[in-house]
């Protein structure tokens, strides 16, 4: 098999020796060249050194010369007296001397006096040499005279004033060039571009040659690619500004590409030696390693078959694989008990030993007889959530320990069995028979479980809700009885009751409800009109106009049944579904505003929320999005929400406010008198607007306390700087009343009954034709 673990070993050892021998052939290469790199670059630089010398020797030379020239009095005696013979066999004789090509007198004017050579072959004009020499005093410059070049120096004569001047000069030539590379091992060239001026050691040239451009151009193929020939080096030579010389000094690096390559082949034998070497001792390693695994193999298949017994089988073995065996060994023995732990855990709630919700419901289907009547006691604790924030989850866990406690001591004296099927939530069953009064038994049992607690030397007392339900005269099937228990716990804790006995119809209502819950998220996904909004308009009391409305969503079923508005938004709530609901809302308000200032209708409408919107991390944002899309101001949108909304939510809520407050939307604080708002609070809230509960308002004018407290709340409200709302007005003499308090605005059905977009615009039409 070519996934087998044998061959994987081998094509892993073999995979290591071609790693590391190519590794080790790429690090000799990288650093073979850097080393022949830095030796050629050494090399040039050493040659370069050579070449100075050289030079500065024959500088020295040509120094000594011409002063010796310039120094000899008979010549200077000469030079005055313009003795062209004398001028002539000095030169002479001086130049065979120290065997110079050049010898040259100079009058100031820069013609030519007299040479060593033929006068001809100079310029009689030498001015401009002879001003750029002066530049340099006693420094070799190199020159180029009649196509040849000369390192030459120019000193004066005196007698004793400057009379003339003596150029002295070697030629540079072939032969120089010759000589420097014999001294530094690599080729020389003397170019002078001015001048089409070559000089150069190489034997072999082209016809038409061009060091430049041969010595960096020149290739010679090697193993792996076109390598250059050479590695050249510029040196600008001291010379005239019109006429430069440059001497280009190139290594050759044929030698070392040989000398790298035959290296490189004998690695690469050396590799190929290495890498065979690897794969035997690999494949041996594999079939030495493989087959006691396959053994092992086959007895980690019979552990899957449930039988942990085996003998091995084999030669001789290394401590590894014996320590394998004997792990295998004491594998099947922890495995064998670790099954029992499991089959008890799977079955059994890790923190109270209790059955948990799945075991609960298969014992249940087994113990439960018809012919026995049982209880079945569902317990919730309530707050356990609070305990958890506040003390810490290791006290919530032992709170949830000594509930068990309890409920075990209790039902297990009635011959009963428990679980815990919730995070906070118990089932006890038992039968009825134990108990000798049924109602005064489960009474006990409450008693028991509300005691005072003792948790880490904490007091801690806790509350509970507990639902009953009654087997089988209340249900036979385990799923129906455990459903129902539920129904009764929820029941209890909604009911703010301790216990609550099931009751017949209870489940086909919580059915009623999950049916009403799935009919709402279709309503909302096809936006099909079941759901609409309608609009009760808000009189500013001074203006007498309708600026505001307050948006109030209806739910009419596909089967013409209307749904209140309390049941469904409650019902959301309490799913979770709230959140998707008030986003439909706030799309059809804001569409809907938006619609009315196309018609020349400014409406500021009112939206009311909830805790769970406001606690929406992309409550804000949505919001945000939606009047940007519709192109609405945000101050024509106002959220409302209740006293209860804000406490439950207080310090998210403030924050969310603060931020919606910011970009221009407006805040009111709806039922404001009937919940738990103090006055602290009251003045911490970022609300623009109160709206007074209707309580107060029904029958203003029938009750002068309800009189007292809206004159006292629309004065408070109006020092904190907020404008007052007051619904529920029915009768004239309300709104009067409302109107000489000096509350901001008033809505009720005095006014109008919330409306339909189109109908609210034909009654504002009759509104205005009336006033």
């Amino acid at each position: 098999m070519t996934n087998s673990l044998k061959n994987r070993i081998t094509i892993l050892c073999v995979g290591l020796v071609l790693l590391t021998t190519m590794v080790s052939l790429f690090s000799f290469w990288w650093s073979t060249s850097k080393f022949q790199e830095e030796k050629v670059n050494q090399d040039i630089s050493v040659a370069q050194n050579v070449y100075k010398q050289y030079l500065k020797s024959k500088e020295s030379l040509l120094l000594t010369a011409a002063k010796v020239l310039t120094s000899d009095f008979g010549f200077k005696q000469a030079v005055a007296t313009r003795d062209a013979g004398t001028i002539s066999s000095v030169l002479f004789n001086h130049s065979q001397r120290i065997d110079a090509e050049l010898m040259m007198l100079i009058d100031l004017s820069g013609t030519l006096i007299s040479a060593n050579t033929s006068e001809d072959h100079f310029a009689h004009d030498l001015r401009p040499l002879m001003k750029e020499l002066l530049n340099a005093p006693e420094q070799s410059s190199f020159v180029v005279l009649n196509k040849e070049l000369y390192q030459v120096i120019l000193l004066p004569v005196k007698a004793p004033r400057t009379v003339a001047y003596s150029l002295v000069g070697f030629k540079i030539d072939d032969s120089v060039a010759s000589e420097l590379k014999n001294l530094t091992g690599m080729d020389v060239s003397f170019i002078g571009s001015a001048d089409d001026l070559v000089i150069s050691s190489l034997v072999k040239r082209p016809e038409q040659f061009d060091p430049v451009n041969y010595f960096n151009t020149l290739t010679t193929s090697r193993f792996f690619s076109e390598y250059l020939v050479y590695r050249n080096r510029d040196i600008n030579l001291p010379s005239l500004h019109s006429h430069p010389i440059i001497i280009l000094l190139s290594a050759d690096l044929t030698q070392s590409y040989s000398d790298f390559e035959k290296l490189f082949l004998t690695l690469m034998v050396l590799a190929i030696l290495t890498l065979f070497v690897g794969v035997v001792t690999s494949s041996l390693l594999a079939n030495n390693l493989t087959t006691p695994l396959t053994q092992l193999a086959a007895i980690a298949r019979q552990f899957a078959l449930g039988n942990y017994s085996f003998e091995f089988k084999g030669k001789k073995q290394s401590s590894e694989i014996t320590t394998l065996v004997e792990a295998f060994n004491s594998m099947g023995n922890d495995i064998h008990e670790r099954e029992q732990q499991i089959n008890f855990q799977a079955k059994h709630d890790s923190l109270t030993g209790f059955y948990n919700r799945s075991a609960m419901l298969e014992v249940l289907c087994e113990q439960l007889e018809p012919s026995t009547e049982y209880t079945l006691v569902g317990i919730d604790i309530k707050g356990l959530r609070h305990i958890n924030d506040k003390l810490g989850p290791r006290i919530g866990d032992d709170c949830l320990k000594a509930v068990a406690c309890r409920i075990g001591e209790f039902s297990d004296e009635l011959g009963g069995f428990h679980a815990r099927i919730g995070g906070d939530e118990f089932l006890t069953v038992f039968p009825m028979a134990a108990a000798k009064e049924f109602k005064s038994g489960i009474e006990g049992l409450m008693a028991q479980l509300q005691a005072c607690y003792t948790i880490q030397k904490l007091k801690i007392n806790l509350r509970f809700s507990a639902g009953i339900v009654q087997y089988p005269t209340q249900g036979i099937a385990s799923d129906d009885l455990m459903r129902r228990v539920l129904i009764a716990v929820d029941s209890a804790a909604n009911e703010h009751e301790s216990i609550h006995y099931y009751q017949v119809g209870e489940d086909e209502a919580h059915l009623d409800r999950l049916i009403m819950l799935d009919e709402l998220k279709q309503a909302i996904s096809d936006n099909d009109g079941q759901l609409f909004m309608t609009y009760q308009p808000k009189l500013h009391m001074k203006t007498q106009k309708i600026d505001k409305v307050e948006s109030l969503i209806r739910w009419q079923r596909k089967d013409g049944s209307w749904v209140n508005p309390e049941l469904f938004i409650d019902l959301a709530e309490q799913s979770g579904l709230i959140v998707e609901l008030t986003a439909w809302v706030v799309n059809t308000v804001v569409a809907q505003v938006a619609n009315w200032q196309s018609k020349g209708i400014e409406l500021q409408a009112a939206i009311n929320v909830s805790a769970q919107d406001i606690a929406f991390p992309g409550f804000h944002s949505a919001l945000v999005d939606t009047l940007k899309e519709y192109k609405v101001a945000p101050g024509l949108i106002t959220i409302e929400l209740t006293e209860r909304d804000m406490i439950e939510n207080e310090e998210k809520g403030i924050k969310a406010l603060e931020d919606l407050k910011m970009i221009g939307v407006k805040i009111s604080l709806d039922d404001y008198g009937v919940g738990q708002t103090s006055l602290g609070r009251l003045k911490m809230l970022p609300i623009d607007e109160l709206k007074l509960d209707k309580c107060f308002i029904l029958k203003l004018d029938e009750s002068q306390k309800d009189q007292f407290i809206v004159q006292s709340s629309i004065t408070l409200g109006h020092q904190l700087g907020f404008s007052v709302v007051a619904e529920g007005v029915e009768t004239l003499d309300s709104l009067n009343l409302l109107k000489n308090m000096k509350c901001d605005h008033a809505q009720g059905y005095y006014l109008s009954r919330p409306l339909k977009a189109e109908l609210l615009e034909e009654w504002l039409h009759e509104y205005y034709a009336k006033n």
